[in-house]
């Protein structure tokens, strides 16, 4: 059998003004394809790039520096093995892992399957986790068969934590028809029935009016959707949204008061934020 070759990582630690200083520069050298790792509670960068040759790995080291690792043969199996985590908690009503084989519970607590390697959130981000647990808490003491639209529904983990919350209809949607088959393949794997998934825009309108709206997504794009979605939420509706850094806090708060929302929670977990927000009435 031939020797795999080697994959070979160019890797730098860095100043932001040091990454500003020398971006243009890196971009063209990699194509693009650098990653920029930023570090909670430190001022430097972890920045890398793949080379697929020895010559480009000492190219990018003579040009700006840094080091070169060459990953063991088994670093996809150690990836993997790495993704592995332990089943989340939300409340007492749900239980979310990435193996059934992790999960002892009882049966008052609903189980969610979401396999770590199904990208399109899993439920270890703190966006996710903490709209999940928001999620729970403002469910408890609405009546089943309560109307949800989840925006932006990636793995669909949040339109099937509605489900199993009691929701009786789900409108999931996504713009990435990758994420919308990943979040119909989910449901199946749960057992999970009643959720319309399909490929569509956040910013659009859609039919009907719903109690809740999920919405884990960029900044500038919950931003752009808030309009819209004053016309899909039902009198004491509420609105769950996340994906947003601290840093753009303040723009999103501008922008919810002049759409006519109302903050009535705020969550933070490292840089990140999440929201239950409302309609203001009169």
């Amino acid at each position: 059998m031939p020797r795999r070759r080697p994959i070979l990582i160019w890797r730098k630690a860095a100043t932001a003004r040091w990454l500003a200083k020398n971006e243009a520069h890196l971009h063209k050298c990699t194509d693009g394809t650098y990653a920029v790792i930023e570090r909670p509670g430190r001022q430097r960068l972890i920045i890398e790039a793949v080379c697929h040759t020895a010559h480009a790995a000492r190219e990018l080291r003579e040009m700006f520096g840094g080091a070169i690792i060459e990953l063991p043969s088994d670093w996809e199996a150690r990836a993997l093995a790495s993704t592995k985590t332990k089943p989340l908690r939300i409340g007492r009503r749900l239980i979310v892992a990435s193996d059934e084989n992790d999960v002892t519970s009882d049966r008052a607590t609903a189980v969610l399957i979401v396999p770590a390697g199904a990208a399109f959130g899993t439920g270890e981000h703190a966006t996710t986790a903490m709209s999940l647990r928001m999620l729970e808490r403002i469910t408890r003491s609405l009546e089943p068969g309560w109307r949800m639209l989840d925006a932006g529904t990636g793995s669909g983990i949040l339109a099937l934590a509605g489900r199993r919350f009691g929701s009786g209809k789900v409108v999931a949607i996504d713009n990435d028809p990758l994420a919308v088959s990943t979040a119909k393949e989910n449901g199946r794997r749960n057992n999970v029935r009643g959720i319309q998934f399909h490929v569509g825009d956040a910013t659009t309108k859609q039919r009907g009016t719903f109690d809740i709206i999920t919405a884990n997504l960029y900044s500038e794009l919950l931003v752009a959707a808030l309009p819209v979605w004053r016309a899909n939420l039902g009198r004491g509706a509420r609105l769950v949204i996340s994906g947003v850094m601290r840093a753009q806090e303040g723009d999103l708060l501008r922008a919810l008061r002049k759409n006519g929302y109302s903050t009535d929670e705020t969550r933070r977990r490292g840089k990140w934020i999440a929201l239950v927000c409302s309609q203001k009435r009169g």
